[in-house]
């Protein structure tokens, strides 16, 4: 019996498992920021009741001082009413996210400089990752802000994502609105109606859009479908690979029934002799995935530790899987051949 031969099998599961440490831990972030995308798309108001939609009206004539004014009546409303408010641009308008915080329920707003949270003046802050921090900080400047707008700081925004359309932050009333998605956190049906009928007088027809469940918004992200094909196409490929490696050791498969081991014993010892080199190959791959990811897309925080151990837990569990069932069939394969 060739005694390189389970060294050999241990590195052939090792590298396989890191190919599949890499897939796993792709669909378990590509998944992770699914769920931000639905959660976060919030912008951090920890307390949203209410997604509301606005659209241009076709009925609003284009006078913009007269809008800005009654987004300036929309933000003192909200004020007087304890209500705050979250927009972010979907389509044309300004790339930004405007906001109007009442109490504590927009923690990052909260804590930005004065002269952003001021509408009077004409300051922004840059969201962080965005492209137009990147531009600020290289070369002092940010084009996608509104004229006259100077730039106050850099923020970081819950939800938003790296290469986004979203550049800054502006407090209610600095710009009039533009078309996007607006949250706020009353459910009253009074204030909702008030509400609505200051965005009509800004210019603005509000909508309730239908509620996304998270199993659609993850059936429809299509990262999650390709991240998913490619982890099934490769663990069909190492359980083929698994099994054809267990037929090549039929020597030693012989040797082992003539001590009197039995097929279940001879695969257990197996799946107990490949646990170690899957542990390690998966815990690479998770860490290549997360070198890649950092390199690839510029995220300096790809995620909390909890996607970190829920990509190699799942990795690992769909490896020893994977090479379980390959080395039954493998060994039972080489059972029949024998007989």
């Amino acid at each position: 019996m060739d005694g390189s031969s389970p060294n050999r099998f241990r590195v052939s599961v090792a590298v396989v498992s890191l190919l599949l440490g890499v897939l796993s831990s792709f669909l378990a972030w590509a998944v992770y920021w699914s769920v931000l995308d639905w959660r976060g798309s919030q912008w951090g108001m920890s307390d949203a009741r209410t997604q509301l939609v606005l659209t241009a009206s076709a009925d609003a004539g284009h006078d913009e001082r007269k809008s800005l004014e009654a987004t300036r009546d929309l933000g003192r409303y909200l004020s007087g009413h304890g209500i705050s408010l979250l927009e972010g641009s979907v389509g044309d308008g300004w790339p930004a996210i405007v906001f109007q915080s009442s109490g504590s329920s927009i923690g990052w707003a909260d804590a930005l400089p004065h002269g952003c949270r001021d509408m009077d003046s004409r300051m922004a802050c840059v969201i962080e990752s965005s492209f137009s921090a990147g531009q600020w900080r290289e070369h002092g400047d940010a084009p996608l802000l509104p004229q006259g707008f100077s730039v106050g700081g850099v923020v970081r925004v819950p939800g938003v994502n790296v290469g986004g359309n979203l550049q800054y932050v502006l407090p209610l009333g600095a710009v009039p609105l533009f078309p996007g998605s607006v949250y706020v956190n009353t459910s009253d049906p009074q204030r909702l109606r008030e509400i609505s009928d200051l965005f009509a007088r800004c210019g603005m027809d509000a909508t309730r859009p239908q509620t996304q469940s998270l199993w659609s918004s993850l059936a429809g992200d299509s990262f999650v479908g390709i991240t998913l094909l490619f982890l099934v196409l490769a663990l069909v490929c190492a359980c083929v690979c698994v099994t054809t490696m267990e037929t090549a050791r039929k020597a030693d498969l012989h040797v082992r029934r003539l001590f009197g081991a039995t097929r279940r014993q001879v695969w257990a010892g197996r799946v107990r002799g490949a646990v170690v080199p899957i542990v390690m190959g998966v815990l690479a791959g998770t860490m290549l995935s997360a070198v890649l990811i950092i390199v690839v897309s510029g995220r300096t925080g790809i995620g909390p530790a909890v996607a970190f151990a829920a990509a190699f837990t799942v990795g690992t569990i769909l490896t020893v899987c994977a090479t379980a069932l390959a080395e039954w069939f493998g060994i039972r394969s080489n059972d029949e051949v024998e007989r």
